[in-house]
């Protein structure tokens, strides 16, 4: 260790620190708990700052880390979606009486496992990572001991989250017994030098491996976890849920094939992923049409979401890459968005959040009822949006590459998607207040979290210059 590896990793372990903080203030000055979610968003503006100002050495921890552009960019939405939700869980948490420090420590220390998944180039380091990312989130799932809701959404992600690490676990011990060494790099080359089909060890490995990225990306056919736990955990949760662990998942999942590529993608694993994509954009979009919980609805949107993501990845290369990473950020101001309007559109967390209960809204509350119809146009990928811009990138990336009936089936999925989200818009507006109007609260925090997301859904969808440059400066620096 020296200096440099220490100013290399500073952004987290600033909110290792403050994440330790806040759950010892809320145990000896339990008088701040309302100003937590206030330094936690603050924690992670600071940690913004010292990404953007510090240096991008490149390989640092013996090469167990990599800060690079990359890392820069990933960074920067984790911190973000930490802010964004972090302004929703205040008012949420008041009106639940759930105001403690440790929903924001762990909200911070999940943060910096998907930062430090995002980062990694070796394959231990991948699942350390992954595991401080998920231990958190098991307890901030199941954060209302009382519900016994919440209580079943964090013991099934439990469950489903200790499978998929032990799987992921395993296939790592197997890559190590192949090729002696957990580097990415060094892996790559042990593969180049003998062919696939005569390692059995390293077939087995990469098929557990993608098991493992499967469960956590909700992608068909490990996605069952995925409406259970959306519907009953906390819904800044929720949303946090929703994006980072999936985002951190899917560049781990880049920097993987980047590296084995195209000594292991032999022509029958590209053909698996694209099948895998395929699945998830069909079984997501078609199961979503019957959901009437807008959250069960989102979780299966998401499993349509991460299947279009996939796609830049099987059409790997500059344009698939940038597609990916527009993709994810997209994504993560569009699903925020939707999920701090249903945390004000609720009136108890243990019912369900049904689409009929959004009836009317759109003319009493109209901010709040005009951030989820932008939401939703676009996550069905509508111009002049962010979505439509991501969709039209992976896209575009797998016409490129010879997949043309791969955008094909993703643009007719995204035209069936187009219903269930429509519907929503067409009860906030075309729909009659019920007789008992539901007592919704209007916090002005969450109206600011969705305010942003608005301006960023429509500025990036007309102005995305900004997004792609960002985006193609950290595509570079993987596929030099």
């Amino acid at each position: 260790m020296n200096p440099s590896d220490l100013a290399a990793v500073a952004p987290e372990l600033l909110l290792v620190v403050m994440g330790a903080v806040l759950v010892l203030a809320d145990a000896f000055v339990p008088a701040l708990r309302p100003r937590f979610g206030a330094v936690a968003g603050a924690s992670a503006v600071a940690a913004a700052i010292l990404r953007w100002t510090g240096p991008l050495p490149g390989a640092v921890w013996s090469g167990a880390l990599v800060v690079d552009p990359l890392a820069r960019f990933v960074d920067s939405y984790i911190l973000a979606a930490v802010v964004l939700v972090a302004v929703i869980a205040g008012p949420y948490l008041a009106r639940t009486a759930a105001s403690y420090g440790e929903f924001y420590g762990l909200l911070l220390f999940s943060a910096v496992g998907a930062m430090v998944l995002a980062k990694a180039d070796s394959l231990l380091v991948v699942f350390i990572g992954l595991e401080l990312l998920s231990i958190s989130l098991y307890v901030l799932n199941a954060f209302h001991r009382d519900s016994g809701v919440s209580l079943e959404a964090g013991w099934k992600y439990l469950v489903v989250g200790a499978f998929a690490s032990a799987l992921l676990l395993f296939g790592i011990a197997l890559l190590y017994g192949a090729t002696g060494t957990f580097s990415l790099a060094a892996t790559a080359r042990v593969v180049a030098e003998r062919p696939l089909a005569g390692n059995p060890l390293v077939l087995a490995g990469l098929a557990l491996a993608l098991a493992g990225f499967g469960f956590k990306l909700a992608l068909v056919p490990f996605h069952a976890w995925a409406p259970d736990v959306y519907q009953g955990s906390p819904t800044p949760v929720t949303a946090f849920l929703s994006v980072v662990p999936k985002g951190a998942m899917l560049v781990t999942l880049a920097r993987v094939v980047a590296a084995l590529a195209p000594q292991a993608l032999t022509p029958k694993w590209l053909p698996l992923l694209a099948t895998i994509a395929v699945a998830s954009q069909v079984l997501g979009n078609l199961v979503a049409i019957a959901q009437r919980d807008v959250k069960r609805m989102l979780a299966y949107s998401g499993i349509a979401h991460m299947g279009y993501a996939l796609v830049g990845v099987v059409a790997f290369g500059f344009d698939g890459l940038v597609g990916v990473l527009v993709y994810l950020a997209a994504y993560t101001v569009m699903n925020i968005a939707a999920f701090a309007v249903v945390s004000a559109f609720s009136e108890s967390e243990d019912e369900p959040h049904l689409i009929t209960d959004l009836a009317g809204q759109g003319w009493r509350r109209p901010f709040l009822s005009f951030t989820l119809a932008l939401a939703m146009f676009s996550l069905a990928g509508i111009p002049p949006t962010v979505g439509f811009v991501a969709k039209f990138l992976v896209f575009r990336a797998a016409v490129n590459q010879g997949l043309a009936w791969l955008a094909v089936v993703g643009v007719l999925a995204s035209f069936v998607s187009v219903f269930f989200y429509v519907r929503v818009v067409y009860y906030l507006y075309m729909k009659p207040l019920p007789q008992r109007a539901p007592a919704y609260l209007e916090p002005w925090p969450v109206r600011v979290a969705a305010g942003a997301c608005a301006l960023a859904i429509v500025g990036l969808g007309i102005f995305p210059s900004w997004l792609l440059n960002a985006a193609e400066t950290a595509a570079k620096t993987l596929l030099r």
